[in-house]
């Protein structure tokens, strides 16, 4: 191989992998070094949504400040802080304040609409010809509602997407069903995102373009960074529990532990988690042809090759909490009357899972350089849209490496905008 460089990947998530192979290819060295193997933290439990610019809208926003109070007095809430980390979570939600007045909110709309555009032909790009495209279905995505109240209180989003030029398909109670026939007549209503993919096994799609990374000349070691040496302007060598490696250049997608690599460079990002949770039926096939977002209740649903998954919610309580597994019972609770055929009976298996979303507080992802180290690069912060953005990132990543123009202004997503 014809090597530019030899670049260390710290994070072997999907979107570690992701740019690992995009880096590869582009005729680098690459290492990937994670403590735990490809995709078994936050890529490993998702609703296998890729989602295209229909996802352009971030959380923050006017009516999620207003609805604030009402979501965290609920025993239930989809959105949950641990009053005990409420004090170490109070700088992180004062930039979330920040970003959801309607000013801020529809200029990082714009910003992360250019930024997923283009998510789905990128893993196109990195599956073609490869067994991981047999992962990836383009069956598009079900955003569901239960109530006339609260498909009405979505046109507004509804018609911001629609002057962004994002392509959707409203449906009636009648044409839900014709589309996704699995569903029950509590969906009143859904917007059918035409663009978005989806994987059947998010796991095995880390996993499988992990193992095409490796059979293409990429390593991957298991090991755990434990300090970063740095000089006045670059980063030199990397302290891991299997010894030092010498670093030429760094890229840090370590998911919800990216501020705690920053720190040991003496940085100091933003960065919580978004604690989400899923419950999966092993053996039960609920006939679902896509995977669906419940709007009001914000929990997802999907038809895996293993079973189906009923996942979600968001749990502001840091990286080193236990998990609370009520909050998946919740999901399935609220999420089951929406299937028409779910016999929980017939699971082989059932299984409870816990993950962590990395999120800054404007919900962009942390994408570029910062200034005093010239051989790092930072791609993490991706919020629940890891597995939609890996691959975009991973080529944008690619490009700045290379010195490449991307294509795309980084401005708004710059690591040290906080």
């Amino acid at each position: 191989m014809n090597s530019n460089h030899h670049v260390t990947v710290i994070g072997a998530g999907i979107v570690g992998v992701c740019a690992g192979l995009s880096l590869l290819r582009d005729g680098h060295d690459v290492t990937i070094v994670d403590r735990d193997g490809p995709g078994e933290n936050c890529s490993f439990g998702n609703a296998g949504i890729i989602c295209d610019t229909s996802s352009a809208l971030p959380l923050p926003s006017p009516g999620v400040i207003r609805e604030v109070p009402k979501m965290l007095m609920g025993k239930d809430s989809a959105f949950s802080i641990r009053w005990s980390y409420l004090p170490t979570l109070m700088p992180w939600l004062i930039g979330f304040l920040k970003a959801s007045n309607e000013t801020a909110r529809l200029r990082n709309a714009q910003s992360f609409y250019n930024l997923l555009d283009g998510t789905t032909e990128a893993y196109d790009d990195l599956t073609k010809g490869t067994p991981n495209a047999e992962l990836i279905k383009q069956r598009g995505m079900l955003l569901a509602y239960a109530s006339e109240q609260g498909y009405a209180s979505g046109e507004g989003e509804r018609k911001l997407l629609a002057d962004f030029g994002v392509e959707a398909v409203e449906l009636d109670a009648d044409q839900v069903r014709q589309t996704e026939p699995a569903l029950s007549s509590e969906v009143q209503h859904a917007t059918h995102f035409t663009g978005c993919n989806s994987t059947i096994n998010p796991y095995k799609l880390t996993r499988g373009l992990a193992d095409q990374f490796v059979s293409e000349g990429g390593c991957i070691e298991q090991a755990e960074v434990t300090a970063v040496r740095h000089g006045s302007s670059r980063v030199t060598e990397l302290e891991t529990t299997t010894g030092a490696r010498k670093v030429d250049r760094l890229v840090v997608a370590a998911g919800s532990w990216s501020h705690r690599v920053a720190a040991m460079m003496g940085l100091k990002f933003l960065l919580d988690t978004e604690r989400g949770y899923h419950t999966v039926f092993h053996g039960v096939d609920t006939g679902l042809r896509m995977p669906l977002i419940h709007a009001e209740a914000h929990f997802g649903l999907a038809q895996m090759d293993e079973g189906v998954r009923f996942a979600g919610t968001v749990e502001l309580a840091g990286v080193d909490a236990e998990p609370n597994y009520r909050r998946a019972d919740v999901i399935v609770e609220r999420g089951r009357s929406l299937l028409r055929n779910f016999d929980p009976e017939q699971a082989t298996e059932v299984t409870k899972w816990m993950g962590r979303r990395p999120t800054l507080p404007d919900y962009l992802p942390a994408l570029g350089t910062v200034s005093g180290f010239s051989n790092v690069w930072f791609d993490f912060g991706h919020q629940h849209l890891g597995l939609s953005l890996a691959a975009r990132s991973g080529q944008i990543v690619a490009d700045l490496v290379a010195g490449r123009d991307p294509g795309l202004d980084l401005t708004a997503f710059r690591p040290d905008r906080f």
